[in-house]
């Protein structure tokens, strides 16, 4: 009678490949602290998470330009402030020039000051930001005021905008010196001049202290328009430190949905790597075994 050994070794190759790409799954998510690791992993999570993550990419484009604004706008501020001292201090010098009391040299004196807070504010005019000037807006070639004359910038500008969130508006991250150191009648600088000029006297006593009474009236609109202007830069940078603060929040949303889709959890990823251990060494043992015994029947 002929005996016929069949052959199972295919069989035993094909569950202890299984095994191993069992252990070394687990093995990836443990090492890794991911469940899906390629998309063939889980397509539909894989794809989920790929769209949470477009969104968080988006996130952080708003994020730097929240930061952008607030840098910005924070740069405004401080000039601003200076400004509205200097504007104080001018009209200090101008109210004890309308004192009667006031001798010629005293007058000299505050006229000279007056120059140079004049000048002081030109600087502050002209105030930059790394390579931006600060009331420049959107023209950033030229200085807002020439340093030497005081005379505006002849090219328009408008105030530089930033959308800080998606879905909203974007802000003003500034505000521009023709708002600020001049209106429709002049420019702080030729007020400034015109009060230096009658400190010293023209001849024309009446007009002098007409011009230096005007002088008062017209640090007051400046004062106003600074305020203002600091104002609405207060504004926008609340405006920027809720945004921020929202979109943080969100990032970390998104952050924990996608840990919830291709997170592993490790205790799992453990136990189900030392199962994979067991049933190899089962199966090999069983494949040492099946071989022993085949090769004792044949002698």
């Amino acid at each position: 009678m002929n005996f016929r050994a069949t052959d199972s070794s295919s069989s035993f190759t094909s569950h202890i490949n299984m095994q191993r790409n069992r252990m070394s799954v687990f093995q990836e998510r443990i090492l890794t602290g991911k469940r899906i690791n390629r998309p063939s992993d889980d397509p539909g999570g894989a794809e989920a998470v790929m769209r949470l993550r477009t969104s968080q990419t988006e996130i952080g484009q708003f994020q730097r330009n929240a930061q952008t604004a607030n840098q910005k706008l924070s740069a405004a501020d401080g000039p601003l402030d200076n400004y509205q001292t200097i504007l104080e201090r001018v009209k200090t010098l101008v109210t004890q020039g309308l004192s009667d009391t006031t001798t010629p040299l005293v007058r000299e004196g505050l006229a000279i000051e007056i120059e140079t807070l004049r000048t002081r504010i030109i600087n502050v005019a002209n105030s930059q930001n790394g390579d931006e000037y600060v009331f420049g807006g959107t023209r950033q070639n030229a200085p807002p005021f020439d340093y030497a004359t005081a005379t505006p910038a002849a090219t328009p500008t408008t105030a530089q905008y930033i959308q800080i969130e998606p879905g909203a508006n974007a802000i003003a991250v500034g505000v521009t010196a023709e708002t600020i150191f001049s209106d429709t009648t002049s420019t702080i600088f030729a007020d400034l001049t015109n009060a230096a000029n009658a400190m010293r006297g023209t001849g024309d006593a009446a007009a002098d202290k007409a011009t230096l009474q005007t002088t008062i009236t017209r640090l007051n609109t400046f004062r106003d328009l600074a305020i203002n202007a600091q104002t609405r830069v207060g504004a926008n940078m609340n405006v920027t430190e809720i945004a921020s603060e929202n979109l943080g929040i969100n990032f970390l949303s998104f952050d924990e949905r996608v840990t919830a889709i291709e997170g592993a959890d490790f205790g799992e990823s453990a136990i189900g790597l030392t199962e994979a251990q067991r049933a190899l060494e089962a199966t090999l043992q069983i494949a040492a075994n099946g071989r022993r015994s085949l090769f004792d029947f044949l002698g």
